[in-house]
């Protein structure tokens, strides 16, 4: 069975590691939704479109945390080793992160707004979890786009907890393996408020798949975008062993 990660990742790679053996690039390029606003969210393909792992990065999904963007400019000129192919997403709500908050453009916090373990909760606050299950475009293209790719890995970059959240025990030795990589600590991490119908939750559930959420600290050096571009990277290879 596929496995999904969903991981918002932090950095400091701190075990030697030699550059494997490189795919060729993909072109492939999906618009996977349209904002709220109107702006496309897009996925790109780099590495063997046919390699056995596929890994799904996810930069942004609250706009008031950058970090994870830098993550993906690195990952977008990285060496993908044979065997990997990784979509790339820069950030899945573009709207926040062009007003800088941590919604979308109708005020609703995307990872309270996925159709698994979904509850009303929040309204008019940050963590106001939309008037239904998937009621956001954002939401109902990632899922979709999900659903069709069927990906290893999603990695959903996020701020600043500085921790690899291993919630959902499926995701427990990769997100262990990850933390090791990267120099931080692998916990189990709570929401803000009650943790309802967020993307690990979905992924976990519905697709019968392996997520988490890696938090990144609250400044993202470009030296640490790049060595958590290099642990991805590395996690892909471990994925397929």
């Amino acid at each position: 069975m596929r496995r999904v990660i969903a991981a918002a990742v932090a950095v400091t790679l701190v075990t030697a590691w030699a550059p494997p053996a490189m795919a060729a690039p993909s072109d492939e390029r999906r618009v996977i939704a349209t904002s709220v606003e109107g702006r496309p969210i897009v996925a790109r393909h780099y590495g063997a479109p046919d390699a056995p792992v596929q890994i799904v990065v996810i930069g942004q999904m609250h706009g008031s945390e950058p970090g994870g963007r830098k993550v993906i400019e690195d990952l977008e000129a990285a060496d993908i080793p044979d065997g990997v192919g990784m979509w790339l997403v820069t950030s899945m709500n573009p709207d926040g992160h062009r007003s800088g908050t941590r919604v979308n453009a109708r005020g609703v916090d995307l990872n309270r707004n996925f159709p698994q373990d979904w509850k009303r909760s929040g309204r008019g606050g940050i963590f106001w979890s939309g008037g239904r299950a998937a009621s956001e475009p954002e939401t109902r293209g990632m899922a979709r786009f999900l659903a069709s790719v069927q990906p290893d890995a999603v990695l959903s970059f996020h701020q600043a907890y500085d921790v690899v959240d291993i919630s959902h025990p499926r995701s427990r030795p990769a997100g262990r393996q990850l933390a090791r990589w990267m120099g931080e600590r692998a916990e189990v991490v709570g929401c803000s408020g009650p943790c309802h119908g967020t993307l690990t939750q979905w992924v976990d559930r519905v697709l019968g798949s392996v997520a988490i959420t890696v938090e990144m600290d609250d400044r993202v050096s470009r030296a640490e975008a790049r060595r958590a571009a290099e642990a991805v990277v590395r996690l892909g290879e471990w994925l397929g062993r």
